[in-house]
C-alpha cells in the first residue's frame, strides 16, 4: 500500500514540475515525514523502482522523478541516474539520446574495451603501433589462455582499422581455426593458399584460398600453434614477402595485401619454429581474468548482464550477494566462462518466468560450481553490495556512477574539512583549532566506517586489505621514521576498505575550495608524501583509482603522528635503472646511516625518462628543496635528467653518476654532518673511482672446443648445439661459439684462451690458431675427421670416444645438419643445390670434390634462408677487386645457381657469390 502511495505522490510532483525550475522533485525525507515512516524505508522502496518506473537525481538530498510523466511533459531521458539537474537539462539542450552518445564512444573500438586504461593499456599501445605502421601493418600474435578474449580483440582490431580508414569499410575479416585441420596439412594449405584444378584427387576446379579472399582486409588465424613445420614455412614466405603459390602451381606466384592476426594459447618457444617467430614483430600478451583485477571483473559482469537484458528484452535485478559470488569465483575458462555462466543463469530464469516481470537473480539461481565454492568458503558474501537493476537501456557508466548513502560519506567529510579551512583563512579559528577540528571530523568518519564494516571483519577482502596496509605501514615506518599504533592500523584499514568499494569522486567540486587542497599540500608536505607513497603501494593491489582528494584526509590524519621533518639539508634522491636497484641502495644506506636520507626512484627498462622526471617534479612539489637537490644516478639517460628540471626548480641541482652503495654511504654521511652541495660534490670525488683487475684461472682450466663460421655467428651457434648434443654424459668439455674474424685477428690473445684450455676448433674455415687442432665441418660430415678427433680427445677412454664418434656420425649427417640450419624443406633444399652443382660441373668442365660439395650444400642451405629473410651477407674482403678480376667465375656461379634464385624468388648478391667462389677454389 505504501509503495503505491509513494508512486502516486511522485507522479503528482513530477507533473507539477516546470522546465525553468526542475529542482523540485520528491525526496525520501519529505515522503518519510508525510507518511510517518523511516527515511531508509522510503529509500528502499523507491530505489527498487529505479530503472523501471522512476529515475533519480543524485543531488543533496536525492530527488526521485516519475519517468513516463516526465517524458510526456518534457523530453525523452536516456539514463535512470543523473548527477545533477544540470546534467538532465544538458541532455535536452544537446538533443542527443543515449544511443547517439553510445555511437560516439565507438570512435575508438580499442579504447571502448573493458580494461583499455588498465590491464590492456600496454596491449592496446602495441596493437595501435601495428595498425598505424606504414604501408601494411605489422603481424600480431595474441598470446593468452583459453577464454581471455583473443577472438574478440581481433575483431576490435579490424573495426578500429576501418574506423581510422586504414582499411575500407567493406574490407573482409576472415577467421580460420587452424585446429580443425591440424591433422591434414595439405587441406590446410589448400584452404589458406587455394589450389588449381587437378592439384589432387577431388580438385575439379581452381579454388582461391582464404589469403586471396582476405585481400585488402584481415585474416585471423586462431590456434595457430596447430600449424605444422611445413605450414609454418609456407606462411613464413607470405609474411616475409607477401607472395604465395596455390597448391599445384610451381612457377606462378600470387601477391596479396592481407593483415595477419594470429592467436595461440601455447608456449611460443616449444610450439613455433624460431625463424617463424622472428617474422612476428608484435606479440601481445592478454592477461587472464584473475590477473585483470576486481574492478575489470565487475565491469565484465555488468556488461554481460546488460547484453542478456538486451537479448531477452527484460529488466534484470541481481542481488548484491549474487554479484559478489560471481566476482570471487575463479573462472578457469576466463572471460568466456564468466560470459557463459551469466548467459546460462539468465536463460534458465527466462525459461521459468516467461511473463514480462523482471528476472530476479539471487544466490540460489547461480550455477552449481559457484554455489559449491561459496559453501566451501563458508562465506555467502565478501562485502555489502546493494542490489542492482539492469534494463536494456542501461550502460556500465550508469551503474558505476550511481552512489549509495555510504558512498556519500566522503563528500560529507570533505565539505566539513574545507569548511574548517575557510574559517581558518578568515582568521575565525587558529591553526591549532583547525587541526583539532579536522582530526575530530576524520576520527568521526573513520568510526562510522569501522562500525559499518563490523560484519566484514572476517571476510576475505578485509583480510587482504589488512595484510596490504600492514605491508605499506612497515615501509613507511622504516622510510620516514614514524610509528603507527594499533589504532592507526584499524583506522587506515577502514579507510582503504572503503576506498576499495567506493571510488572517491566528489559530487560537486565547485563547492570544494581549491585553496584548501593547496593549503594541505603546502603545510603538510611530509604527510602528503607519506600518504601518496602508501596510496601508490595500495592502489594497484586493491583496484583503487588514486587522486589528490583521497590523499587529503590521510595527510591530515598522519599530522597527528608528529612526523619528523628534517630541514636545512639538501634533499637526496637515488635514480637507477632496474626494478629495485635504487631502492636497494637507498635501503642499505638509510639503515647503516640510521636515518632516512635517501629517496629512491627505480627505472625498469619499460619505464621512460619522462616517467622519472615526472616523479622528481612530483617530489619537488611535496618537499622543501630550498637547500638544493642531490641526485645520485647510475648511467645513460639519467645523467641528463637535470636538463628537464632546469625550468621547474630554482635551486641548485648536484648530480653524481656511477652510484654505488659506498658512494651513497659517503654522501649520506656528509649530508648528516651538515655539508652543503658544493662541499659534498668536492669531497665525493675522492670516493667515486673504479678499482679493477681481471683474474684468470692459473691451473685446472676447463677444457673447451670453439666453433666458428666466417659467414657469422648463426652457423657457429648451430654447430655448437650439435656438438653439445653429441657429447656423452660425464664429459666436462664446454663448447663455445666465437666470431670467426675476431678469433683469426686476436688468436690466443682472445679472452677465451685465458679462461679455458682450448683443445680444438670446429668450423667452416680455419682461423689458423697455432698448436690448436682444427676440424673442418665438411670433414665431420664426410666422416674423415676421426684421426683429428683422437688427437683432440686424448683424455677419453675407448668406450667414451666410440660413443662420441657414433653421436657425431649421427648428428653431423648432411641431412641432419641442414635440417638444423634452416626451416626450409631439407630434401628440397638439398635437391636444388645438387642440381646447381651439376650445372657448375657441366659449365666449368671440371669435377667438384666430395668435401667441397658438402661445404657448398651447408653454406648455400644457410644462404637461401638468409635471402628469404632479407638479411644476406653484404660484406666480402676486397669486394670491388673481386668483381673486377673474377668476372668469368662470377658469371659461371650466377648461371649455375640461377635455379636457386628462381625456386625461392631471391637474388644472390656479390658478397655471397664471393664466399661460394672461395669454397669452390679452396686448395
Amino acid at each position: 500500500m505504501l509503495k503505491e502511495s509513494l508512486m502516486e505522490d511522485i507522479k503528482k510532483s513530477t507533473d507539477s514540475m516546470k522546465i525553468e525550475n526542475l529542482g523540485t522533485g520528491c525526496t525520501a525525507k519529505e515522503l518519510a515525514k508525510k507518511y510517518n515512516v523511516k527515511r531508509n524505508t522510503v529509500s528502499h522502496y523507491l530505489n527498487q523502482l529505479i530503472g523501471t518506473e522512476l529515475f533519480k537525481i543524485n543531488t543533496r538530498p536525492v530527488c526521485f522523478v516519475h519517468r513516463k510523466t516526465f517524458e510526456k511533459k518534457f523530453f525523452k531521458t536516456s539514463k535512470f541516474i543523473y548527477n545533477s539537474f544540470d546534467e538532465l537539462l544538458a541532455e535536452n539542450r544537446a538533443g542527443k539520446t543515449k544511443e547517439v552518445e553510445a555511437s560516439k564512444s565507438l570512435d575508438d573500438s580499442l579504447l571502448g574495451m573493458i580494461g583499455a586504461k588498465g590491464s590492456l593499456k600496454k596491449s592496446i599501445e602495441q596493437i595501435k603501433t601495428s595498425v598505424f605502421y606504414p604501408n601494411s601493418s605489422l603481424t600480431i600474435l595474441l598470446h593468452g589462455a583459453t577464454g581471455v578474449g583473443k577472438s574478440y580483440i581481433a575483431k576490435q582490431i579490424h573495426r578500429f582499422s576501418v574506423e581510422n580508414e586504414i582499411l575500407k569499410p567493406n574490407s573482409p575479416f576472415i577467421t580460420l581455426n587452424c585446429a580443425q585441420y591440424a591433422n591434414n596439412p595439405e587441406l590446410l594449405s589448400s584452404i589458406l593458399f587455394g589450389h588449381v584444378k587437378g592439384a589432387f584427387t577431388g580438385a575439379h576446379v581452381t579454388t582461391k584460398g582464404l589469403i586471396e579472399s582476405a585481400n585488402e582486409g584481415m585474416l585471423f588465424l586462431d590456434e595457430v600453434h596447430r600449424l605444422n613445420s611445413e605450414s609454418q614455412e609456407k606462411l613464413f614466405i607470405f609474411l616475409d614477402q607477401g607472395i604465395y603459390k596455390r597448391i599445384g602451381e610451381n612457377d606462378v606466384w600470387h601477391k596479396a595485401d592481407v593483415r595477419i592476426i594470429m592467436a595461440t594459447t601455447e608456449d611460443l618457444e616449444s610450439n613455433f619454429l624460431e625463424t617463424f617467430l622472428r617474422r612476428i614483430p608484435i606479440i601481445v600478451n592478454i592477461p587472464s581474468l584473475e590477473d585483470r583485477g576486481y574492478q575489470e571483473k565487475l565491469e565484465f559482469i555488468y556488461q554481460f548482464f546488460i547484453n542478456e537484458s538486451q537479448v531477452l528484452d527484460r529488466n534484470i535485478k541481481i542481488s548484491g550477494n549474487g554479484i559478489e559470488a560471481l566476482i570471487f569465483h575463479k573462472y578457469i575458462g576466463n572471460v568466456g566462462e564468466l560470459q557463459n555462466s551469466i548467459k546460462y543463469i539468465c536463460a534458465a530464469l527466462y525459461a521459468r518466468h516467461k511473463e514480462n516481470d523482471p528476472l530476479e537473480i539471487n544466490l540460489s539461481d547461480l550455477t552449481e560450481d559457484i554455489l559449491r565454492e561459496i559453501a566451501e568458503r563458508n562465506e555467502s558474501k565478501i562485502k555489502k553490495r546493494k542490489d542492482i537493476v539492469i534494463t536494456p537501456n542501461t550502460t556500465i557508466q550508469d551503474i558505476l556512477q550511481e552512489k549509495t548513502e555510504e558512498e556519500n560519506i566522503y563528500d560529507e567529510l570533505f565539505l566539513q574539512l574545507s569548511s574548517s579551512y575557510r574559517k581558518l583563512k578568515k582568521d575565525k579559528i587558529s591553526k591549532e583549532k583547525f587541526e583539532r577540528r579536522t582530526a575530530l571530523c576524520i576520527n568521526k568518519t573513520i568510526d562510522t566506517l569501522i562500525y559499518n564494516q563490523t560484519s566484514e571483519k572476517d571476510s576475505m577482502l578485509m583480510k587482504y586489505v589488512v595484510n596490504s596496509v600492514q605491508e605499506a605501514f612497515r615501509y613507511a615506518e622504516y622510510s620516514y621514521n614514524v610509528k603507527f599504533g594499533g589504532n592507526s592500523l584499524h583506522a587506515i584499514v577502514a579507510y582503504f576498505f572503503y576506498l576499495s568499494n567506493n571510488p572517491v569522486v566528489l559530487q560537486d567540486k565547485n563547492k570544494i575550495s581549491k585553496g584548501f587542497i593547496e593549503y594541505v599540500r603546502t603545510n603538510y608536505s611530509k604527510e602528503m608524501q607519506i600518504a601518496k607513497r602508501i596510496m601508490d603501494m595500495l592502489s594497484f593491489k586493491m583496484d583503487i583509482l588514486p587522486n589528490e582528494e583521497s590523499l587529503i584526509p590521510l595527510a591530515l590524519y598522519f599530522n597527528r603522528l608528529h612526523i619528523k621533518n628534517i630541514n636545512n639539508r639538501p634533499r637526496a634522491i637515488i635514480l637507477a635503472h632496474g626494478y629495485a636497484t635504487a631502492s636497494s641502495i637507498a635501503n642499505v644506506a638509510n639503515r647503516l646511516l640510521e636515518e632516512n636520507i635517501f629517496e629512491a626512484v627505480d627505472m625498469p627498462l619499460n619505464k621512460t625518462i619522462d616517467d622519472v622526471i615526472e616523479w622528481v617534479i612530483d617530489y619537488i612539489k611535496y618537499n622543501d628543496i630550498s637547500n638544493g637537490i642531490l641526485l645520485l644516478v647510475d648511467t645513460g639517460s639519467l645523467k641528463n635528467v637535470y636538463q628537464s628540471l632546469e625550468t621547474v626548480i630554482k635551486v641548485p641541482i648536484a648530480i653524481i653518476n656511477n652510484v654505488s652503495t659506498q658512494l651513497a654511504l659517503n654522501t649520506g654521511q656528509m649530508i648528516k654532518n651538515g655539508l652543503n652541495l658544493a662541499e659534498i660534490i668536492k669531497k665525493s670525488r675522492n670516493y667515486n673511482y673504479t678499482d679493477y683487475k681481471i683474474i684468470y684461472p692459473k691451473k685446472n682450466k676447463q677444457r673447451a672446443i670453439i666453433t666458428c663460421c666466417y659467414t657469422g655467428m648463426g652457423t657457429a651457434e648451430q654447430i655448437k648445439s650439435l656438438l653439445e648434443e653429441s657429447m656423452p654424459d660425464g664429459i666436462d668439455i664446454k663448447v663455445i661459439s666465437c666470431d670467426y674474424n675476431q678469433l683469426k685477428k686476436m688468436g690466443k690473445e682472445n679472452s677465451i684462451f685465458q679462461g679455458y684450455e682450448i683443445i680444438g676448433i670446429v668450423g667452416t674455415d680455419n682461423p689458423a690458431i697455432e698448436e690448436v687442432e682444427y676440424i673442418a665441418l665438411d670433414e665431420l660430415v664426410s666422416g674423415n675427421a676421426e684421426i683429428k678427433m683422437t688427437r683432440i680427445f686424448t683424455h677419453l677412454n675407448e668406450e667414451k670416444f666410440d660413443e662420441l664418434n657414433n653421436n657425431i656420425i649421427h648428428n653431423f649427417s648432411l641431412r641432419r645438419l641442414i635440417e638444423n640450419l634452416t626451416i626450409l624443406d631439407t630434401d628440397k633444399v638439398i635437391g636444388h643445390i645438387e642440381e646447381c652443382l651439376r650445372q657448375y660441373e657441366i659449365l666449368a668442365n671440371s669435377k667438384i670434390s666430395n668435401n667441397k660439395k658438402i661445404s657448398i650444400l651447408i653454406h648455400v642451405g644457410c644462404l637461401i634462408e638468409r635471402l628469404i629473410r632479407r638479411s644476406p651477407i653484404e660484406e666480402y674482403p676486397n669486394k670491388e677487386q673481386f668483381q673486377e678480376c673474377q668476372k668469368k667465375h662470377i658469371e659461371l656461379i650466377q648461371k649455375s645457381f640461377s635455379g636457386i634464385e628462381q625456386a625461392y624468388s631471391v637474388k644472390i648478391p656479390i658478397a655471397e657469390i664471393g664466399y661460394i667462389y672461395d669454397i669452390l677454389n679452396e686448395l
